[in-house]
């Protein structure tokens, strides 16, 4: 992980990512996530002060509430793939 920084994230989550060979990256508000033999996944703020900021995870913006639900999202996607 690029920059590894735990607040706010469960200590699940950090076994798994550890765990699972994905690289975790970001630039200035996207988060993409990495990982040989599977495509690349972005995370993007959205509704940024709106009542339904979050954000959305791949192509297909799907969208979650916090961080750590996006990122658990971008990672079963790529393990489905």
């Amino acid at each position: 992980m690029h920059n590894e920084s735990t607040t706010g994230l469960s200590s699940y989550l950090l076994d798994k990512i550890r765990a699972s060979a994905t690289t975790i990256s970001a630039k200035i508000t996207t988060v993409r996530l990495e990982k040989v033999g599977s495509p690349t996944i972005e995370i993007k703020p959205r509704e940024v002060g709106g009542d339904t900021e979050g954000f959305s995870v791949g192509k297909e913006e799907i969208p979650v509430k916090t961080l750590e639900e996006a990122i658990i999202v971008g990672m079963e996607i790529q393990a489905r793939q």
